[in-house]
């Protein structure tokens, strides 16, 4: 494997062939503090979901729980990969098809995962009458549901060269861009679109009826419409420009400085996604608010002893 010509090994490519090795370390030292941000901030998100029961059986959580797995398999993957590249590590006791099978794998799995986010959050919405939908057996289902479509998509690069071989078969990145990004994106948008005509619709009813819930309705679909756009717009932005600069990479020559961004786009991708996640969940929310905020009156009475009392005055503070 070309590891020095290869700045990111996902979707079937890598950057045009003629990057330099210095660039490589640029985008790679940028995107190691990234990663790892979004791997804190995704273990703190299942620590903070799983500590209340409130939020435990809420399964729709768990969903999102699954998700923030996906992004910690991705990112370790990715540093990984970053570290072989500046230190120049030969992996060639891997075959490069398996090499090239588990980045593949691994971004499939946050790919399919934001899919079937969506997906659940449908038939929980449209079809909330139905208990099925809301059923720990359909949880489970979806769940592993998502993960064999990700190691089925991922398949053709046990069968044919790509990035990770000294020969890449063209066909790859094409297919990438269709398996990994074009459909678990379509499926993003379509079934949040979905999503809100349902409710626009039940909102409508609901007001033509006379109903009270008009106004607590209207806000939801307001924060509904924000949060499709914001995850959708995050998604798309961090991950098209890298997927079709590896489709076109033989045909032209990207400037240094945009080859960098789109290195570093999708980690800052999935770093914005875990926040977005954190931010618009309510409870998670309001719970890591609580958390700060008995932080900064520790730290208050702290400065308080420091600042005010007298030692004998600090040794009977303490002692109440």
């Amino acid at each position: 494997m070309n590891s020095t010509n290869n700045s990111t090994d996902i979707g079937g490519g890598g950057p045009q062939g003629n990057t330099q090795s210095s660039s490589v370390s640029v985008s790679d030292i940028i995107q190691i503090p990234l990663l790892s941000l979004t791997i804190i901030s995704s273990i703190l998100y299942i620590i903070l979901v799983l500590v209340k029961r409130a939020t435990r059986a809420n399964k729709l959580n768990w969903y999102t729980i699954n998700l923030c797995f996906a992004s910690i398999l991705l990112c370790i993957v990715m540093i990984i990969m970053c570290i072989k590249r500046i230190f120049d590590i030969s992996t060639s006791s891997l075959p490069c098809r398996l090499q090239a099978f588990l980045v593949n794998t691994s971004t499939c799995q946050l790919m399919y995962a934001h899919a079937v986010v969506t997906i659940s959050r449908f038939l929980g919405i449209v079809h909330g009458n139905k208990r099925f939908f809301q059923s720990t057996l359909f949880l489970i289902g979806g769940l592993l549901l998502g993960w064999f479509i990700a190691f089925a998509v991922a398949v053709p690069y046990l069968l044919i060269d790509s990035f990770a071989c000294s020969s890449r078969n063209a066909f790859l990145s094409y297919y990438t861009l269709v398996a990994t990004l074009i459909i678990p994106v379509l499926t993003v948008l379509l079934f949040n679109i979905r999503i809100f005509v349902f409710v626009s619709q039940s909102t409508r009813r609901v007001h033509a009826e006379g109903g009270n819930a008009g106004s607590a309705s209207h806000t939801r679909d307001m924060h509904l419409l924000k949060t499709m756009i914001i995850t959708f717009v995050i998604f798309i932005a961090g991950w098209v420009p890298l997927f079709i600069s590896q489709i076109f990479i033989e045909s032209f020559t990207l400037p240094k400085l945009v080859d960098y961004i789109f290195q570093v786009l999708p980690a800052i991708s999935m770093l914005c996604d875990i926040i977005v996640l954190i931010y618009i969940n309510p409870p998670i929310r309001r719970f890591l608010g609580q958390i700060i905020r008995k932080q900064q009156q520790h730290q208050q009475q702290r400065a308080y002893i420091d600042n005010t009392l007298t030692n004998r005055e600090k040794i009977n503070y303490q002692r109440k």
